[in-house]
């Protein structure tokens, strides 16, 4: 009988949990830390602990999986809260591993580019981050890189999808972007962030080879705007502005051509395909 796989996911939260179904149906062991071991996917063995704690790290043993996933979040918004966790947290979990995993999964962000003239960037553009939260991801990822294991930095766009219902209230709360300046977005399906980082797990699998980075975003880089527009005609609404312009992220257009000559197959390719489902979602809620 073959040996029974095994994966770690640190940090398990929604993607987590995705990953989580996908590999427990196929009889692998999986174990998922996270500070809340509550909101854990069934099935999942629990291991409590807070990274930004290394005693209670420490109090779980040895670390030890075949696949390893993290995907942190900040103890806090602020440039401590990022540095607690995606530096310091981070080297403590990767110090507690007893053996090098097959593969180290580490999500990133786009966040670790600092462009912002509606410049096309792939995996090899410059990352030069003014932002706290970008410096602390790069770091982390150059963390990941130096332990020397098999690794993938996934730096993946804005996330939406169930439950993530940010920009359709925005819309419905008449509190779109103004019509300039215009303001690149790049952003990715929480299903297709479960698929592909599955998608990685399974071509180290098959002993394929993978890239260190890839960038993980849908095919079409769009516009605030028209993003906004899009979902304000199909919630039937009036696109309005109360003035305030983007001002989170630069403007840029993210390429994911190493995502799809790795062989990965979006589920929603653009963001019209994937905001229906959250449309459907939000219908039902409505109870219309």
């Amino acid at each position: 009988m073959a040996e029974q796989k095994s994966l770690l996911i640190i940090g398990c939260g929604d993607i987590g949990n995705g990953l989580a179904d996908i590999y427990l149906a196929r009889n692998w062991q999986v174990l998922g830390m996270r500070r809340n071991i509550d909101k854990l996917a069934a099935g999942v063995a629990a291991l409590a602990a807070d990274v930004c704690d290394p005693q209670t790290v420490a109090k779980l043993g040895p670390l030890q999986a075949d696949y390893l996933v993290i995907t942190l979040t900040p103890a806090g918004y602020g440039a401590e809260g990022y540095r607690a966790v995606f530096e310091d947290g981070l080297n403590t979990v990767l110090a507690a591993m007893a053996t090098p995993p097959r593969l180290v999964l580490f999500v990133s962000s786009t966040g670790v580019y600092a462009q912002a003239h509606h410049e096309w960037i792939d995996e090899g553009s410059a990352t030069e981050p003014d932002r706290f939260s970008g410096k602390s991801l790069l770091k982390a990822e150059q963390i990941v890189a130096a332990t020397q294991w098999p690794y993938a930095n996934i730096r993946f766009g804005g996330i939406y999808g169930s439950g993530r219902l940010q920009m359709l209230n925005k819309v419905l709360d008449g509190d779109c972007a103004p019509a300039e300046p215009l303001h690149y977005t790049n952003r990715i399906h929480r299903d297709d962030c479960v698929g592909f980082l599955s998608h990685l797990i399974d071509k180290a699998e098959a002993n394929e080879a993978i890239e260190p980075c890839y960038l993980g975003v849908d095919d079409e880089p769009a516009s605030i705007q028209d993003v906004q527009s899009w979902l304000a005609d199909e919630l039937n609404v009036v696109y309005a502005t109360k003035g305030q312009a983007i001002a989170r992220t630069g403007s840029k257009r993210c390429a994911n051509k190493l995502l799809r000559e790795s062989g990965y197959q979006l589920k929603y390719p653009t963001f019209r395909r994937g905001f229906v489902p959250v449309l459907e979602e939000w219908r039902k809620t409505k109870g219309s």
